[in-house]
C-alpha cells in the first residue's frame, strides 16, 4: 500500500497552516517538501502492484470520518432555539426518496453489467435520480433564510450539506463517464468502484438527513 496518500495529506496541512499564520519560514519548509513529493511520486508510479481496493476503502473511510465530525459540529452547536435549515418533512424529505431510489436502480445496474440495453437504461435513471435531488438541493438552498455567517451551528450544516452535495456532484461525473465509456469498455472493476462510491454518497445523505434536518 503507497503511503504517498499521507505524505500529500501532510504536505497540504504543513502549507495551509504556513499561509494561515502568513510563517515564511514553515513556507519555504512546505515548498522543500513539496519537491521530495514530486520525487517519491515518480518512484511510486513506477510501482505496479497497486493495491487499489484497499485504497478505495481507506478513501471511504476518510470521507466517513469527516463527515462524522462535521454532523458531530450540528450536534454540539445546536441549541433548542435555532431552527433547521428546512423542514424535514419537505424538500429533504423528497431528496432522501430520490436518492435511496437511485441507490436501487444502481445496485440493478451493477447486476445486470452483462445485458447492455437494461444496464444503461438503469445508469441514465440512477443519472436522472441524481440530477432531480441536485435540482432539489439547489431549490431548497435557495429558500433557505439563513446563511453560513449566522453562527457556529448553521455554518456546520451548511458545510455538512454543502460537502454532500459536492459528492452527489463527483458522482454524478463518474456515472456519467461510465455511460460514455460503456460498463465494459469502462472496465467492470472500475464501474463497481464508481457504483459503490454511489451507493456512499446515497446512505451518507441518511446520516446528513438525521443530523441536520431532524436532530
Amino acid at each position: 500500500m503507497s503511503v504517498f496518500p499521507i505524505m500529500n495529506a501532510l504536505f497540504a496541512g504543513m502549507l495551509l497552516f504556513s499561509v494561515f499564520t502568513w510563517s515564511v519560514s514553515l513556507l519555504l519548509l512546505s515548498l522543500i517538501y513539496g519537491l521530495f513529493l514530486i520525487f517519491v511520486y515518480l518512484l511510486d508510479t513506477s510501482c505496479n502492484s497497486r493495491q487499489y481496493k484497499i485504497a478505495f476503502w481507506l478513501f471511504i473511510l476518510s470521507e466517513a470520518i469527516i463527515f462524522a465530525t462535521l454532523g458531530f459540529c450540528c450536534i454540539y452547536f445546536d441549541f433548542d432555539y435555532y431552527t433547521n435549515l428546512s423542514s424535514s418533512k419537505e424538500l429533504p424529505f423528497l431528496g432522501c426518496f430520490l436518492l435511496l431510489g437511485s441507490s436501487l436502480t444502481a445496485s440493478a445496474c451493477h447486476r445486470f453489467f452483462k445485458w447492455d440495453t437494461g444496464c444503461y437504461f438503469l445508469l441514465f435513471l440512477t443519472m436522472v435520480l441524481g440530477l432531480g435531488f441536485v435540482v432539489v438541493q439547489m431549490w431548497e438552498m435557495d429558500e433557505i433564510i439563513v446563511n453560513i455567517y449566522d453562527n457556529s451551528f448553521y455554518a456546520s450544516c451548511f458545510c455538512t450539506v454543502g460537502l454532500h452535495f459536492s459528492h452527489v456532484v463527483l458522482g454524478l461525473i463518474g456515472l456519467g463517464v461510465v455511460a460514455w465509456y460503456g460498463p465494459k469498455e469502462f472496465g467492470y472493476y472500475r464501474s463497481t468502484l464508481v457504483i459503490w462510491y454511489w451507493h456512499f454518497v446515497d446512505y451518507i445523505w441518511i446520516f446528513v438527513y438525521i443530523v441536520v434536518y431532524i436532530c
